[in-house]
C-alpha cells in the first residue's frame, strides 16, 4: 500500500504540473473505490465475514488535448477487505490497467488489461450487478464460460472476465445504439487462439438491450442476449446465454429478475436462474436500504439447487467513493 500511496501522490503531482505548465491542456486525476462487506451464513457452514461484491481502489484520469480529444488512463487494484489481502496475489492491477485516447466524435480506444465488452455490460441485466456472490444470478447469466478458458486455475481465475495485452474500443452512442469490441493482441503460449469479444447495445426511454459474442483463447464461445425495461418503481430484466465449451459441448443458461422500489430509500431485488446442461437452478431475494448516496445496507437470502442444495443468508454494508 505504501507503493500505491506514493504512486497516487506522484500522479497527482504530475497532474498539477501539467495544469500549471500546459498552454491549453487540462488534466484531472481521481481516486475512487468501492467497499462491500458483511456477515454470511449457509446451511453447510457457520457465519463468516465475506464480500457481497468485489472491492477495489483505483486512480483514473484524463488530459484534454483540444478539439474533443483527450488521453485517458485507469489503474484499479482489487482486494479482500476482510483480510486486507490482494484479491489475486499474481496481479496487482487486477481490475484494470489501461491507457488510451477518447474522442467525442469517434469513441474511445484503450490498450492494456480490462474487462471484456461482455462482462463490462452484462451486469446491467442482473439485480446484483453480476457480483457472483450471495444472491447473485451471475453464474446463470454466462454459465460455465470464462474469458480465459485455459489458465483459470493456475492464475487463480485472475482472467476470468478480462483480457490482458489487448485493445478495447467503445463507439459513441448514436440514436441509442453503441458498439464495444476488444481483442487480445498476443496469443499466449499453449493457447489455441486470441480472445475476442463484442457487444451491441440499444436503449431508448426505459428500455435497454444487449447482444454479445465472445471467444476465449481455448476457442470456447458464448452468445448472449439481455434486456430490461424500467417502469419507474419496477424494473424487469433477463438474459439468455448459448455457450459452446470445447471440453463439454453445448450449454444454455438464463435469468429472469426484477427490482422494485418500496418507497423512500428501500428496495427489493429478486431473481431466478437455470442452467439446462447442469440442471442447476437458483432463486434469490434481497432487500436494500440506502443510508446516503454512497452508503447502503442489504440483506440477501437464496437457495441454490445443485447435487446438494445450499441455502444462504447475508447481511452487509456498502460504500463507494
Amino acid at each position: 500500500m505504501k507503493l500505491l500511496k506514493n504512486a497516487l501522490i506522484g500522479a497527482g503531482a504530475a497532474a498539477c504540473l501539467v495544469g500549471a505548465n500546459g498552454a491549453n491542456a487540462q488534466s484531472t486525476v481521481t481516486l475512487y473505490g468501492y467497499l462491500d462487506l458483511g456477515l454470511v451464513k449457509t446451511n453447510v457452514g457457520g457465519w463468516k465475514v465475506d464480500r457481497g461484491y468485489n472491492n477495489w481502489l483505483g486512480v483514473r484520469g484524463s488530459e484534454d488535448l483540444g478539439d474533443g480529444l483527450s488521453t485517458t488512463f485507469n489503474l484499479q487494484t482489487r482486494f479482500n477487505p476482510d483480510t486486507g489481502a490482494s484479491e489475486r496475489a499474481s496481479t496487482l492491477w487486477q481490475g484494470e490497467s489501461t491507457v488510451g485516447l477518447k474522442s467525442t466524435k469517434y469513441g474511445a480506444l484503450r490498450i492494456g488489461r480490462a474487462l471484456t465488452p461482455l462482462w463490462q455490460q452484462v451486469w446491467k441485466f442482473e439485480p446484483w450487478a453480476n457480483s457472483g456472490f450471495n444472491g447473485s444470478m451471475a453464474a446463470f447469466q454466462t454459465g460455465s464460460y470464462t474469458s480465459d478458458g485455459v489458465q483459470d486455475v493456475a492464475l487463480g481465475f485472475a482472467n476470468f472476465s478480462r483480457f490482458s495485452n489487448a485493445v478495447f474500443y467503445d463507439s459513441p452512442t448514436v440514436a441509442g445504439l453503441s458498439g464495444h469490441v476488444a481483442s487480445e493482441v498476443e496469443r499466449r503460449p499453449g493457447t489455441a487462439d486470441h480472445g475476442a469479444s463484442g457487444t451491441l447495445q440499444y436503449g431508448i426511454g426505459g428500455f435497454a438491450s444487449m447482444l454479445a459474442w465472445e471467444r476465449n483463447s481455448a476457442r470456447d464461445n458464448i452468445r448472449l442476449a439481455g434486456a430490461s425495461y424500467d417502469f419507474g418503481p419496477t424494473k424487469l430484466m433477463g438474459s439468455f446465454a448459448d455457450v459452446n465449451l470445447q471440453a463439454v459441448g453445448k450449454e444454455r443458461s438464463w435469468v429472469v429478475a426484477a427490482t422494485q422500489t418500496l418507497g423512500g430509500a428501500n428496495g427489493l431485488r429478486l431473481g431466478y436462474g437455470r442452467n439446462n446442461r447442469t440442471d442447476e437452478h437458483k432463486a434469490s431475494l434481497g432487500l436494500t436500504h440506502d443510508l446516503s448516496k454512497r452508503t447502503g445496507l442489504y440483506t440477501d437470502v437464496w437457495r441454490n439447487w445443485t447435487a446438494s442444495a445450499t441455502t444462504g443468508v447475508a447481511l452487509g454494508i456498502t460504500h463507494s467513493f
